[in-house]
């Protein structure tokens, strides 16, 4: 092989040959709390155990650390203009334009700034050239660092273990106290209790409150004081906080005679602020005090005493709410012991500060001091408030502060009175840290050394005792010898006295035999202890009265414990003998049972004491101290036979005891197991690796010692007290094995043979290699391990791994190959295969997996690479062999290989910089190994291969082949739901992680690397392409959202017209040309990927895009096939949707109703075979979005929940970041466009400019920067001015798409996307003319893209819009090469027209869209279909969105009607329908479409007709989805008759599958109508009148609107007067609350003045014999009633007999429904009602009503019984009757309303009628308890019927006389009794 050349050996020592060894080892200092760690007292030997303790507490930790590391922060420059695109709001002037405006002169406006350039002659090449090098400017070196990134296992997320527990502090408790009188000196002593564990959970704390006056009654008894018995303020630390914890403050004072009750009351009865006899009692007292104090200073006796409740100080609601689930988690937690985590301790905030002031103090009963009797207190003091009054209390004052303690409290002392950092010498009086007793067990390794011994006196029996003895005190002290002089000071001193002290007495209760006792004794154990240690108790007798010669203590007892029993420290609880008489000499070698001493009842225990330590050197376990002695005799110099508490042990049996400890180490109890983990660990290990000789023989543990390890692990791993990590990792284990492990230390002292009178152990350490012997011997114990060993050593296999991979700084010189043996290697191999087995087996096989993965990455660190590769290609291919399940094998193998591809050293590994035709078959331990040639060539291979994921690759780049291999199964794994989309997003986010790692290594940022770097990469980009029919379409997706492409988020995407391309395509019949949405015919299969996922890859592919050598790229697409070129482009389609800038990105989508082009598009993509399969097939991928559910925590512009904590500068940085990201992805997508239309062959360029133009459109129709818009306007002015023959001629629909969008940008209230667009809009109208000599499909192409963008886009602005249409005028203007053509003056008309419309589209918007079709407007529409169709789809849109599905269904039904005149002018077919005269019966408004005719128009015309729409499948697909609104809109009735016009066409194409579908929803509608009924609803209406000169042209128009049913006249009155409110001024619009005629004489004309009236559907008689259902009764309408009352002297209301009311007809324009919602009124008409007349009208409704109501089919009880009530109940009788009273009661004097009088009295006879038909029908009806209701309402009817008989009976004669004929022509209307108020009339009968 050829060496590398000269640029590739310069990146290779640039970049570095693969380190040697790539692992540092670093040992960090522990951190320590206090100024100088906690050590025993110094000048005392040792014993091995605490020697080892010690060194295990203050060594260093040991970490591992890589010397590279590629996770760089973000570090990235973003560039202001490359952000989001910012649209101002509309200027003030345009807000408050009127509907008048009608200036339509463009040259009063001023242009924008022209491109100087767009006039000049340049050549394609050229001008290509120059967009290259603007594109090329300014670009972001790392893309990847604009990118969200990727949830992956890291080395780092490895390493985030928690330290090994330090302590922390909790709450801080500081506090003064006094009483009424200051007559002595009082000592307060702290606790906290909790009464329901009933356990006293920490410490006293001792505290002096004494003034200097006071505490100088005992200086003669407090020779020193030192400053740590000074502290008023505590830090106590509560692991479980709760209701049951009381804070129990005890008070003690100087013992004087008397009981407490007597020494108390002069505290209940004195003050000190009296005057007069009490002071000369409080003096005399204090003199008492003394006296008492000098010569009884040094005993106590208890006083009173106080409990607080800390219940409101832990805000428990707050903590239970927040933290439930660390509740197993703070098991382990006590103030010496807590964990830094801050995650792992309960916030500071959930704790409240709270100070308190009490005044009274309880009295302490003598004879309930012990902790029962206040445990018994307490429980019944938190239940009864009541208790309090019971007891005797004293008026005293305490307050107390408890605060949350701060991180650093400075001047703090531990429990040992060690000073905690900070300590600042300036401070008075110190904090004292208080030891917590957690209420269980504590499961947390001793990390200091701490060694505490609590002693408890209980209880004393002298009842029986021969001797008077009452006043009692017992002395302790802690003897290293019987000699008085041996009593140690170690006992912790109280307050303000010595720091430590020798003794220390208990508390006196006056006169008790048998007292108890509450004192706790704390002591500083020795670190050293013999059988010469113990603890003294003396018992005194106290004389509180002086007496001659008599010394205040007699002793009247002796007692002893010793401390140690059998080697061994004694705790627990002890019930010991009192002896009488004085101690003989050598009494501590003997228990307290055995010397022969005269003894208080007979040798009987009289005396209870507990004895507590807390210790981190005495285990306090039988198993773990044998262990630990047996251990320690083989290190140190011992005599056999060695004393193991009750047994001895010879040498002979020492190495049977020691294995048997070994293995019953795991039989020792958890808490104490895990206290000394550390040790009990590092103790196996040293045993498993140095065997030894016990009395000439080789004793070998490793075996025993593995075993045990094994068993441990396991009982730490299943123990549900201890934690977890996020990888199932014993913390305690994981904190081990991080920090405090250390490879077994060789150099120890061999052991020599002792001397005279005893065998001495010949005990020797082989001295071994020792960093190799350990792995070696570890990796064979896992490798022989069988049964239950074997099993928990692969399931916790992690542990071991990594205790493997633990390194020896020593053996770092070593050469890798060399470093570790053969045999050792065969152990790893088998390892890795056993593992490897566990994994297809084991349930917890994805743990394991991840285990394996981990500890192989050390290893390509440690050993030779080549070994490890051929580890992993084992691994691989077993697991193919083991597991069924392809999605869990792809799964394992994705995850092992990404923590591989993780290392620092991948791109070594891999070989980057070889290429595939020089790089070694196979992977080489290091580069330097290889002569390698030369790769900096692309021209002697095959360039296409490059990108094909080859065996040979595969043998070259190794890491990377297999993750390329795992990538393509796992694209191509036949699997279905969640589980294969997991699969797929952990695949591709593997790939994005590793080149995110690239982007982000400072190594990497030379170009000439990057290049290397994406050539490694180049397969990918192949099972990019392959995978594209399996991408997410983002098109599809945003269509489905509602996503606007117009810039308004809550529209949708379009293109030239409404309907989407898959549709059009579809109506047009079109087969060929399938491209739609920009996915080619290979692309239209079911999208398997998630969006995410699809995201991750195509960033990927652009990533590669964009790293690659340029040239590479161009060779490659230069010999790729039209078809790959099709699929690339397809591929660029998608990329442009992905990335576009989402502006509410943080916005949670919410499911809005879809509109009118989808529900199209599902009509017509339910047939027409092969077409309607495929474009089926292109719908599929809107059911895969996957939600995130697995990356939820990955992506920040989908989690709205996650964006709430942030500021606003976070969010404008990730919103300026996501901007730079869209427009870098969007110009490599352009890059790659330019790229394949330079380099493309002739041949397939005309075919690839569709797609390329398909694209640019997409891009233009998203959210885009200004800096891209720039960009892609450059280029798309480069293709017009390049192809511009073949854009116009071949490319129609991209041309009208690409005028929308150049259009939608010309009202773009930025200047500079504004400047280009129209100089893109300027060169395409002039090279369209130049091309045909004629523009018009160019002016109908603009004029369409217009008319759908109108209302769609609240930016899209009209100012704007008409500065554009200037600046093309200026350009038409200065173009002198067009001066001499036609071409300026057919623009500037152009222009013209195009404001015009605008001008009236402006008009609509302002109108909310209500009035969609103005006169003019319409007109102008006529006269081109293709205008007219888009505005009827952009009407329904609107409806739709607005759910007013019957006019969006009425605008397509029009649509249809324009298309079947349009094919009835082309053919003559009797399937099809004549013309819109066809759809008389749906609408008899569609005769409105019959004005487009032959004399108007001609379908050839250039330009005319030209639509995709106008097809038979087009006109069925229109009637269809109208069909399709009108069932749900209710109007079922409806859809028969549309599907009347649908079915001969379907007939006479054959299509026996859409005619069942048809008649499947023909049954559907007909069985509405049946079910449904009358229980439809349809609109209400109300009568619109503007009035006023504000209103222009509407001024004095009336229209009837049509709002939804059940809108109230408020909800339309306070609509409409709030949008023209923000027309004209919220003071400038005022209701008219009446709907009596307006006078505009008395009118505002400042003001716009609306009136809104309530009108009802009006039908003649003759009408309603026709319509006959309530359909047909709210169906085809055009006439409207509405009523006024009014009475002659102008009030709205008066009496029956002078109440008038007019009825005011209006007749509409059109018919309701209608394509619109509000409709003119062109014709009114007015009638008057006499007073009798409305009477007459009145009966009659009420007549119906009851009649309805009974005669309903099913009955109706309560209808019945509500209208029955209304008519006959008692409460209205009134009603009718007084109706018939003033009407009836007399015979009219005016013989014209004779008539009148016998209609209503008709009226009322079938009125009483009818009530008694349906009291009848109602007695049917009621249930048996409502008789005596239907009693009530048959009398009621009796009553009404006797008061009307007589009227009603009552005939006017003349009525009845005989008729005499007439010869006169009868005029019926003079006779009828309407008086018509119609000018027009009147004039006529005139």
């Amino acid at each position: 092989m050829t060496r590398l050349n000269n640029s590739d050996s310069e990146l290779a020592q640039e970049l570095g040959d693969f380190p040697e060894d790539d692992l540092d080892i670093v040992f960090t200092p522990k951190e320590c709390r206090t100024l100088q760690p906690s050590m025993p007292e110094d000048g005392v030997e040792l014993d091995s155990h605490v020697r080892d303790c010690v060194q295990t507490y203050i060594r260093e930790w040991l970490i591992e650390m890589f010397h590279a590391a590629l996770g760089v922060p973000h570090h990235f420059v973003v560039s202001q203009q490359a952000g989001p695109r910012q649209v101002p709001g509309l200027p003030e002037e345009a807000s408050r334009t009127t509907l008048t405006s009608s200036d339509f002169d463009l040259r009063s406006l001023q242009p924008d700034p022209r491109l100087e350039n767009l006039l000049r002659h340049l050549s394609p090449e050229e001008f290509e050239r120059q967009n290259e090098e603007a594109r090329r400017t300014n670009r972001h070196a790392e893309l990847l660092a604009l990118y969200p990134a990727v949830d992956e296992v890291s080395r780092e997320a490895r390493w985030t273990t928690a330290l090994p527990e330090l302590p922390a502090l909790v709450s801080y408790v500081s506090f003064l106290n006094r009483f009424d009188i200051e007559i002595e000196p009082l000592f307060a002593c702290i606790a906290l209790y909790d009464i329901k564990e009933r356990k006293k959970i920490s410490e006293n704390f001792h505290c002096d409150l004494n003034p200097d006056s006071l505490r100088g009654f005992l200086r003669s008894h407090t020779p020193s004081i030192d400053l740590s018995t000074q502290a008023r303020s505590a830090v106590f630390s509560v692991t479980y906080p709760s209701s049951d914890i009381y804070l129990v403050i005890k008070i003690e004072k100087v013992l004087q005679q008397g009981e407490i009750g007597d020494c108390a009351e002069p505290y209940m009865v004195l003050k000190e602020s009296e005057a007069g006899k009490t002071k000369e009692k409080i003096e005399k007292l204090k003199a008492q005090a003394e006296s008492f104090c000098q010569r009884l200073g040094k005993y106590r006796m208890p006083f009173a005493w106080i409990p607080i409740s800390l219940t409101n100080f832990f805000n428990l609601s707050t903590l239970e709410r927040e933290i439930p689930e660390r509740a197993t988690l703070l098991q382990a937690r006590r103030l010496s012991e807590r964990s830094l985590s801050s995650e792992d301790t309960y916030p500071v905030s959930n704790f409240k500060t709270i100070s308190l002031t009490l005044n009274t103090f309880f009295k302490q009963e003598g004879d309930r001091l012990s902790d029962e009797d206040l445990f018994k207190f307490l429980a019944d003091f938190k239940r009864s408030s009541s208790l309090q009054r019971r007891v005797k209390t004293l008026p005293g004052t305490l307050k107390l502060e408890i605060s949350p303690a701060p991180e650093n409290l400075g001047y703090c002392l531990t429990p040992e009175l060690l000073p905690v950092k900070p300590f600042p010498e300036n401070r008075n009086r110190p904090h004292k840290e208080i030891l917590e007793f957690p209420i269980r067990e504590v499961y947390v390794p001793h990390t200091i050394y701490r060694n505490l011994l609590y002693v408890y006196p209980q209880r004393l029996n002298f009842a029986n005792r021969p001797a008077s003895a009452r006043n009692i005190t017992i002395k302790i002290q802690f003897m290293c010898g019987e000699d008085p002089s041996c009593a140690m000071p170690v006992i912790f001193g109280k307050s303000s006295g010595p720091e430590f002290v020798q003794e220390i007495y208990t508390a006196i209760t006056y006169h008790n035999k048998s007292p108890d006792f509450y004192e706790e004794v704390k002591i500083k154990l020795p670190a050293k202890l013999t059988e010469k240690h113990h603890l003294l108790f003396t018992f005194y007798h106290i004389s509180c009265q002086p007496k001659q010669g008599a010394s205040v203590e007699t002793a009247i007892g002796y007692s002893w414990l010793p401390i140690l029993l059998n080697d061994r420290l004694q705790t627990g609880c002890y019930c010991l003998p009192v002896a009488l008489d004085k101690l003989p000499f050598h009494y501590s070698i003997h228990s307290p049972e055995t010397p022969p001493i005269k003894w208080v009842e007979g040798h009987k225990g009289v005396f209870g004491v507990e004895v507590q330590a807390v210790s981190s050197v005495h285990t306090q376990d039988n198993h773990l101290e044998k262990f630990f002695t047996l251990c320690h005799s083989l290190e140190s110099q011992v005599t056999f036979p060695i004393r193991l508490m009750d047994q001895k042990i010879t040498e002979a049996a020492l190495e049977h005891e020691l294995k048997l400890s070994i293995i019953c180490l795991n039989s020792s109890r958890l808490e104490p197991l895990v206290l000394f983990l550390h040790l009990v660990l590092d103790k196996l290990f040293q045993l498993a690796v140095q065997p030894m000789v016990i009395a000439g023989q080789t004793a070998n543990f490793s075996q025993f010692a593995f075993e045990s390890v094994v068993a441990i692990v396991n009982s730490l791993h299943n123990s549900k007290d201890l934690s977890k990590d996020q990888h199932g990792r014993n913390c305690l284990l994981a904190s081990y094995v991080y920090y405090v492990f250390r490879l077994p230390d060789p150099q120890r002292e061999v052991v020599k043979p002792g001397n005279i009178g005893a065998r001495v152990a010949e005990v020797f350490f082989c001295l071994d290699t020792c960093y190799s012997h350990f792995h070696e011997e570890l990796a064979l114990q896992m490798v022989v391990s069988t049964g239950m060993v074997r099993e928990s050593v692969f399931k916790y296999a992690w542990f071991f791994f990594e205790l493997l991979v633990r390194y020896d700084s020593e053996k770092q010189d070593n050469p890798r190959r060399s470093r570790f043996s053969d045999r050792f290697k065969d152990d790893i191999t088998t390892i890795v295969s056993v593992v490897t087995s566990e994994i297809a087996e084991s349930e917890q096989a994805e743990k394991i997996n991840i285990s394996l993965a981990f500890f192989l990455y050390d290893l390509l660190s440690l050993m030779d690479r080549g070994f490890v590769f051929n580890l992993i290609k084992h691994y691989c291919n077993q697991l193919s062999n083991k597991l069924n399940s392809l999605s869990t094998l792809i799964s394992m193998r994705l995850e092992f290989l990404r923590i591989l591809c993780s290392h620092e050293n991948y791109l070594n590994l891999n070989l980057f910089f070889m290429t595939s035709a020089s790089a070694p078959a196979s992977p080489s331990p290091s580069l330097s190994s290889q002569n390698s040639s030369s790769c900096s060539s692309f021209q002697d291979q095959k360039i296409a291969g490059m990108f094909d994921l080859s065996a040979e690759y595969r043998q070259q780049h190794f890491l990377t082949g297999l993750l390329f291999t795992e990538l393509a199964a796992a694209l191509d794994a036949d699997c279905e739901g969640w589980v294969s989309q997991f699969v797929q997003r952990k695949a591709v986010s593997a790939i994005l992680s590793l080149l995110s790692s690239h982007d982000l290594d400072p190594r990497c940022s030379k170009k000439e690397v990057k290049i290397k770097i994406a050539a490694l990469y180049l397969p990918l980009v192949g099972i990019i392409l392959d995978s594209l029919p399996q991408l997410h379409d983002f098109t599809i997706s945003d269509a489905r959202s509602g996503k606007g492409r117009t810039g308004n988020p809550e529209e949708e995407q379009d293109s030239a017209g409404a309907i989407n391309q898959n549709v059009a395509l579809a109506i047009a019949g079109n087969q060929f040309n399938l491209r739609s949405s920009g996915i080619s015919l290979v692309s239209l299969v079911c999208s398997l990927l998630c969006p995410d996922t699809t995201r991750n890859l195509l960033i990927c592919f652009l990533w590669i895009m964009k790293n690659a050598d340029q040239n590479l790229i161009q060779k490659w697409i230069a010999d790729l096939p039209s078809m790959q070129l099709n699929r690339i482009l397809d591929l660029l389609f998608i990329c442009v949707s992905c990335f576009e800038y989402k502006q509410n990105a943080d916005k949670t989508f919410e499911d809005k109703s879809r509109d009118v082009k989808a529900r199209l598009e599902e009509a017509l993509l339910r047939g027409e075979g092969a077409r309607g399969e495929m474009m089926k097939r292109c719908r599929i991928p809107a059911g895969l979005n996957e939600n995130l559910r697995w990356r939820k925590e990955q992506t920040h512009w989908r989690q709205a929940n996650e964006r709430q904590d942030k500021t606003k500068a976070e969010l404008d940085q990730e919103a300026l970041i996501s901007g730079n990201l869209a427009t870098e992805a969007n110009l490599i997508v352009l890059d790659m466009q330019e790229n394949i239309i330079q380099v493309g062959n002739a041949e397939c360029r005309d075919n690839l400019l569709g797609g390329v133009l398909k694209v640019l459109v997409n891009s233009l129709g998203c959210d885009q920067s200004t800096t891209y818009l720039t960009h892609c306007f450059a280029t798309l002015r480069a293709l017009i001015a390049k192809f511009g023959d073949f854009l116009f001629e071949e490319e129609v629909e991209q041309c009208a798409d690409l005028c929308q969008r150049v259009l939608h940008h010309c009202s773009s209230s930025i200047d500079i996307t504004r400047t280009q667009a129209c100089a893109t809009l300027y060169l395409l109208m002039r090279y369209s003319f130049s091309s045909t000599s004629n523009f018009a499909r160019v002016k109908m192409q603009v004029t369409m893209s217009l008319a759908s963008l109108v209302g769609k886009s609240p930016e899209f602005n009209e100012e704007f819009l008409r500065r554009s249409l200037r600046t093309i005028l200026a350009y038409a203007e200065e173009d002198a090469d067009m001066q001499a053509t036609p071409f300026p003056i057919q623009v500037k008309s152009f222009m013209t027209s195009v404001a015009f419309i605008r001008n009236f589209h402006i008009e609509m918007c302002l109108e909310q869209v209500l009035d969609l079709g103005r006169p003019k407007i319409a007109k102008g529409y006529q006269t081109s279909p293709d205008l007219r169709l888009t505005w009827l789809q952009n009407m329904a849109e609107k409806h739709t969105k607005r759910k007013c599905y019957t006019e969006a269904a009425m605008c397509l039904v029009h649509a249809a009607a324009l298309v079947a005149e349009y094919l009835s002018m082309l053919e003559d077919r009797n399937y099809l329908p004549v013309g819109s005269v066809s759809f008389q019966n749906i609408s008899s408004n569609a005769l409105e479409e019959s004005a487009v005719s032959d004399d108007v128009l001609s379908p050839d015309e250039d330009g005319i007709c030209s639509g995709r729409y106008f097809s038979e499948s087009g006109l069925v697909g229109l009637l269809e989805q109208a069909a399709e609104l009108f069932s749900t809109g209710g109007l079922y009735e409806t859809v028969n008759e549309v599907y009347k016009i649908v079915i001969p066409i379907l007939e006479a194409h054959r299509d026996f599958r859409k005619l069942t579908l048809t008649h499947s929803k023909l049954q559907k509608a007909f069985d509405s109508i049946i079910n449904k009924g009358q229980k439809r609803m349809f609109g209400t209406y109300f009568r619109v009148g503007f009035y006023g000169s504000k209103f222009g042209d509407l001024d004095e128009q009336e229209f009837v609107y049509k709002e939804p049913a059940i809108t109230k006249l408020p909800e339309i009155s306070h609509r409409l007067e709030g949008f023209y409110g923000q027309c004209f001024g919220e003071d400038a619009v005022e209701v008219i609350k009446d709907s009596a005629p307006v006078d505009k004489r008395k009118l505002d004309p400042n003001k716009a003045y609306i009136q809104i009236t309530f009108v009802e559907p009006y039908f003649d008689e003759y009408e309603m014999k026709d319509r006959v259902t309530y359909f047909e009764k709210n169906f085809n309408l055009c006439r409207f009633m509405y009523t006024t009352p009014f009475t002659m002297d102008g009030r709205p209301r008066g009496e029956l007999s002078e109440q008038y009311k007019r009825n005011t007809i209006l007749t509409t324009m059109h018919a309701f429904p209608y394509i619109k919602t509000r409709i003119n009124v062109i014709h009114k008409e007015e009638f008057i009602l006499t007073p009798i007349e409305v009477a007459i009208e009145d009966m009659r409704k009420k007549t119906q009503e009851l009649t309805a109501a009974t005669n309903q089919e099913p009955p109706d009880a309560k209808m019945l019984q509500m209208v029955l009530q209304g008519s006959v109940g008692a409460t209205v009788n009134q009603g009718p009757l007084e109706v018939a009273q003033v009407f009836l009661a007399e015979i009219p004097a005016d013989p014209k309303l004779y008539r009148h009088h016998n209609k209503l009295r008709l009226c009322f006879k079938e009125f009483i009628m009818r009530c008694g038909e349906a009291v009848e029908k109602n007695k049917r009806l009621i249930t048996a308890d409502q008789r005596e209701y239907q009693l009530e309402l048959k009398k009621n009817y009796g009553k009404l019927k006797e008061n009307l008989r007589p009227m009603i009976e009552r005939k006017i004669p003349e009525l009845y006389k005989p008729v005499v004929k007439v010869h006169s022509t009868r005029e019926s209307f003079r006779n009828h009794s309407f008086r018509k108020y119609d000018a027009q009339t009147s004039s006529q009968s005139t």
